[in-house]
């Protein structure tokens, strides 16, 4: 098996490419129908169930909802204001993660609690979405693991294909998003707090379990989260104070932002930063071989190509709320 590559100390050269725009999803009464009809033949195929009778208008926050049998779960995150990045008296903070900026999303949203899973990418590819892409598992199981081997396409085709199939406008989330769920109301180096001794009980990272030769340069951690040198199933740990688990640990997550350097110039209304390098997305959380490096905090941030897929890369979703 074997570890690919750490991912936020990965040097990509840039290329000139051209990211793929997704299709906009208004809400006008012929996509409705459209919609209604291809979720019909969903059901029929078992691979859906009806829509939530409540309108997630309704929703506050806190509050759990999917939107068909085979959607993640979703949790409605409030509206707010927080500092995004870190103070350079965090330890092993870097400058990427700076300089901090107040950043104020002025509408809820939701995310979802869990990492997306093999069972829901298996459903889609099921329904004839996600291009039929079949990813490895390493024969660590499917179900209820983090899919692997996504790349950053990979996982905007999951989120069209949600979109359409609920009438919903499902994405990935932003960088800020992202930050503003996990952190959940904490200003800490990890949503639990400072102690990087808790982790294990928090995330699947780099455990005593990697140690001795298999992997030099790694720097894991004295504690035995129970998963070893693999994904763990989605859940297994505590979540942080949003209910939202794996927010450190388990697999790097693509987000929707273009690669920059630093925050300077960074949005302050919680949207995606569409302009930078674009060749390369900024993922958050860390994986199961992360550890010591300080990658597992709430702050970090790393980068890779967009067409990279790896046994550490998967992602979560964000849905927009209608207000």
């Amino acid at each position: 098996m074997g570890i690919r590559y750490a991912i936020s100390d990965l040097a990509v050269p840039d290329k000139a490419e051209s990211m793929p725009g997704r299709m906009p999803h208004n809400r006008r009464i012929a996509k409705r129908l459209l919609l209604m009809l291809v979720l019909g033949l969903l059901v029929g195929l078992g691979c859906a169930g009806p829509l939530n009778s409540l309108s997630t208008t309704n929703y506050v926050p806190g509050d759990t909802f999917r939107d068909c049998d085979v959607c993640p779960v979703m949790v409605v995150v409030s509206e707010g204001k927080f500092t995004m990045g870190t103070p350079v008296s965090e330890p092993k903070s870097e400058n990427r993660e700076r300089p901090r900026h107040d950043v104020t999303i002025s509408r809820r949203f939701a995310m979802g609690i869990f990492e997306i899973t093999f069972d829901e990418w298996d459903a889609c590819v099921e329904a004839k979405g996600c291009n039929n892409y079949l990813p490895d598992d390493e024969r660590w199981g499917r179900g209820k693991r983090p899919v692997i081997y996504v790349n950053w396409h990979d996982a905007d085709a999951y989120v069209e294909w949600l979109s359409q199939v609920t009438g919903e406008d499902y994405r990935l989330p932003s960088e800020a998003e992202w930050e503003f769920s996990a952190r959940a109301g904490t200003a800490t180096a990890y949503s639990f707090g400072n102690d990087e001794g808790d982790l294990c009980l928090f995330a699947n990272s780099a455990d005593a379990s990697l140690n001795a030769g298999k992997d030099e340069g790694y720097l894991p951690l004295d504690c035995n989260d129970g998963f070893g040198t693999e994904t763990a199933p989605v859940g297994s740990f505590k979540p942080n104070p949003y209910g939202i688990y794996d927010v450190h640990g388990n697999v790097w997550e693509w987000v929707a932002d273009c690669w920059n350097d630093t925050y300077a110039g960074a949005p302050s209304d919680g949207s995606a930063w569409t302009e930078g390098s674009c060749n390369q997305r900024v993922l958050r959380s860390a994986s199961w071989v992360d550890a010591r490096g300080g990658s597992l905090r709430s702050g970090h941030r790393g980068r890779i190509d967009v067409s990279m897929r790896s046994n550490n890369l998967g992602f979560r979703v964000a849905r927009t709320i209608e207000q």
